[in-house]
């Protein structure tokens, strides 16, 4: 009440008043928005990037139907992937000096052949894929990481306002394609 009434002296009661009056309006327009859109509400249970990365609670049962279609967007992760551990063995990213593609390509194929390995899976990426990953050096083209970057924007915005339904897990998105996909692996 105190406080009300300084505002008032202030000439500021006026906000206030407003405040109230948008914030009950605002209330019940959310109230009416859940009554309509309740029969969409749903739960969504994500796996954690450690499930993802453990051999042993990894969806390679998953990863290997997707790699039967050998243009499939999974080869792309399994090859960031094996980047990811190349990174870690070699100190740079594979092809990120013009002078050693051709010694990282042999050492991509085998962070790619032991990765497929450790996640028991048979199947083979194909080596023009595995040069492919070694020839663009670590390049970023900003017209795709525009289009990346506005897609967990959105779902940033959607995870923030509680509408929608985001992402489940892993999204790849192929450039020279445009095609892209999510996995729950």
């Amino acid at each position: 009440r105190e406080r009300e009434r300084e505002l008032w002296e202030l000439g500021r009661g006026g906000d206030l008043m407003f405040f109230f009056q948008t914030l009950s309006s605002n209330f019940f327009f959310f109230s009416t928005a859940i009554g309509k859109n309740a029969a969409f509400l749903q739960v969504q249970e994500m796996r954690s990037l450690e499930e993802e990365y453990d051999p042993s609670t990894a969806k390679k049962s998953d990863i290997e139907s997707a790699l039967e279609d050998e243009d499939s967007v999974v080869v792309l992760y399994v090859l960031l992937r094996a980047a990811a551990r190349f990174f870690l063995t070699h100190g740079h990213l594979p092809g990120q000096y013009d002078g050693d593609v051709e010694n990282d390509i042999g050492g991509l194929k085998t962070c790619v052949s032991a990765l497929l390995s450790e996640w028991g899976i048979g199947s083979n990426i194909k080596d023009e894929y595995i040069h492919e990953m070694c020839r663009y050096g670590a390049a970023e083209l900003h017209s795709v990481a525009a289009i990346v970057g506005g897609i967990g924007a959105h779902e940033v915005i959607k995870i923030i306002t509680h509408q929608f339904v985001p992402f489940n897990n892993t999204f790849i998105f192929n450039a020279a394609t445009g095609a892209s996909q999510t996995f729950v692996l």
